[in-house]
């Protein structure tokens, strides 16, 4: 199980180091974001970089670029590797619709991870259980998504862009204060869910099926509250052997507009302790 979850965490850092990496190719300002509800104070760290996609203009305009821009006159729009076109739109789309944007994001981020999750625990692709994962993309997207996206926010419009070491104060009030709260609220609502939906059965190998009778929900919230108490204190543990370094690292050098991005990818390794800890 050790080495499972090492080899689940290195290739969800390799993921979230490659998206850094992407979005570092990205130059020039940021355009606004206009359905963000919370306008945070511009960090005038010299970490902190600024991205944007990039459409560019004519001209002798040189430097890195996504769309256009640069050498000889005229628009360029046709310029650019195939996937640097779309992280251009996938920038737009984050700008243009953020929470929608988001939410897609982490579904298919928590689709992966939990693939993965059972494949890594000795589940066979072709016996996967659709209907597990279905929950944990639902709860990575729909669920989380959201508020982790609006958490940042207020962080940002919350600590003072002119704090000296403003990336330390930024990680210790989300670690402080987010992973109690988020930690106890998955366990509960995923034991609900799973057992409203426990007559249920969608696997891989046997389609769809359904029969038996699920408990009451004051049943269902009586059991996750129990599971609370049993496993938030060690999932805490795991928690900040990892997370306080992976948001230094997403405060300081990551801009807001991919922050929820950055996470969804590391979240990779930590859905897949969640879902250990949720179905042992």
């Amino acid at each position: 199980k050790r080495r499972a979850m090492r080899t689940v965490l290195l290739a969800a850092c390799l993921l979230a180091t490659a998206t850094g990496a992407s979005a570092l190719v990205t130059t020039g300002s940021a355009g606004p974001n206009p359905l963000r509800s919370l306008k945070p104070r511009v960090s005038t760290s010299p970490f902190q970089p600024r991205f944007s996609a990039c459409a560019g203009g004519g001209g002798h305009g040189g430097g890195t670029r996504l769309r256009g821009g640069g050498g000889g006159g005229g628009d360029g729009d046709g310029e650019g590797s195939l996937p640097m076109r779309y992280w251009a739109k996938y920038l737009d789309l984050l700008d243009t619709k953020p929470l929608a944007t988001r939410m897609m994001t982490g579904f298919v981020i928590g689709t992966f991870g939990d693939v993965l999750s059972q494949w890594m625990s000795g589940v066979k692709f072709s016996q996967l259980d659709i209907k597990r994962i279905l929950i944990f993309s639902a709860w990575g997207g729909f669920g989380f998504t959201p508020i982790a996206m609006y958490w940042y926010n207020i962080i940002e419009a919350t600590i003072p862009a002119t704090m000296a070491m403003r990336g330390v104060a930024k990680m210790a009030m989300d670690q402080i204060l987010f992973p109690p709260v988020i930690t106890a609220f998955t366990f509960f609502c995923l034991t609900i869910v799973e057992g409203l939906l426990s007559p249920l059965s969608i696997t891989m190998d046997k389609g769809f099926s359904f029969g038996g009778k699920a408990e009451s929900v004051s049943a269902l919230a009586n059991k996750g509250i129990d599971k609370v108490k049993t496993e938030l204190g060690a999932t805490l543990i795991t928690n900040y052997k990892v997370w306080p370094a992976v948001q230094m690292l997403n405060f300081s050098v990551v801009p807001i507009k991919l922050q929820v991005l950055f996470v969804n990818c590391v979240a990779v390794w930590w859905n897949f302790v969640l879902s250990m800890t949720q179905h042992k």
